[in-house]
């Protein structure tokens, strides 16, 4: 039987269930399948899984530098990746969080203030293993690091204006600061996408982005197994990006998969850390 899982209407169906996530944490109308299929037509031709041609700003695409003392186009001494998990807004997924504390997977969590301020109890379970989990801004409501309300992203609109872009980060950044007491190293905004004028804005900020070289989940979308293939490809110093507020995906099961076998290989879990990213191109999921 032919492969159906990266199908035109498997594709269709993801961003569908991807607009659903997103459009009722924020209680937008979310648009019907005809309007999505219609959406994601022209990315039909496209490399698999990539958004459609006509969404605004663009996607950032980072890996870890290089452990201090590694010659340059060495192999690391050991290969490390850096989980990262956003927590956009709705529910909590304890399950996985129960799962990284057993396996002591460590992970960076990006994480909004309206998501902060729904868990209390996530968060004292994040508080307590700070060897484990890093807190990270993802901003004030989930807003898109676009400018102008007319612009959508996966459904999502983008800032009001840059007053309201400023807000959004500068917000995120205060609930972070006050849920652990130390102010936010990195930022990522919702849907990882970011417009000319954001990134100018967050330039002259002083705010550094985390983007990711890893999409393993697609917003939360994806079944077990395919979360669990593209992990299982992670190279040294990739950047996974997965999802914290998806508890009924398959990202907790793919990632149980996952991670294990990468400690089988040797890999090991780190978190950003405080140095810069190294941008890199756009590479198959």
């Amino acid at each position: 039987m032919a492969d159906l899982s990266d199908s035109p209407l498997a594709r269709v169906r993801r961003r569908r269930a991807w607009c659903l996530c997103v459009g009722s944490w924020v209680g937008l109308p979310v648009p019907g399948l005809a309007a999505v299929a219609q959406a994601a037509a022209p990315a039909a031709s496209a490399t698999p899984g990539a958004p459609p041609a006509s969404l605004p700003g663009r996607e950032l695409r980072h890996r870890l530098p290089p452990e201090a003392g590694t010659p340059a186009g060495a192999a690391a001494a050991a290969p490390r990746v850096a989980l990262t998990l956003d927590a956009c807004g709705g529910a909590s997924d304890a399950a996985l969080l129960d799962f990284l504390i057993r396996e002591r997977v460590a992970a960076t969590v990006f994480v909004t203030a309206r998501w902060l301020a729904g868990h209390a109890q996530s968060l004292r379970l994040l508080r307590a293993h700070p060897e484990l989990f890093e807190l990270q801004n993802h901003g004030e409501r989930h807003v898109p690091a676009v400018i102008g309300a007319q612009q959508r992203v996966y459904g999502l609109p983008g800032a009001a204006d840059l007053e309201a872009f400023r807000r959004e980060v500068r917000e995120g950044a205060r609930a972070v600061e006050a849920a652990t007491g130390q102010p936010p190293r990195w930022y990522r905004a919702a849907t990882a996408r970011y417009d000319e004028q954001a990134l100018s804005e967050l330039a002259r900020m002083g705010v550094r982005i985390a983007g990711y070289s890893v999409n393993a989940d697609a917003g939360g979308t994806l079944a077990a197994a395919e979360v669990a293939a593209r992990v299982g490809r992670a190279r040294d110093g990739d950047v996974i990006l997965a999802h914290l507020n998806r508890p009924a995906s398959g990202t907790r099961a793919g990632l149980e998969q996952a991670l294990p076998a990468l400690r089988r290989q040797g890999f090991s879990f780190v978190h950003l850390g405080a140095g810069e990213l190294v941008e890199i191109g756009v590479r198959q999921p």
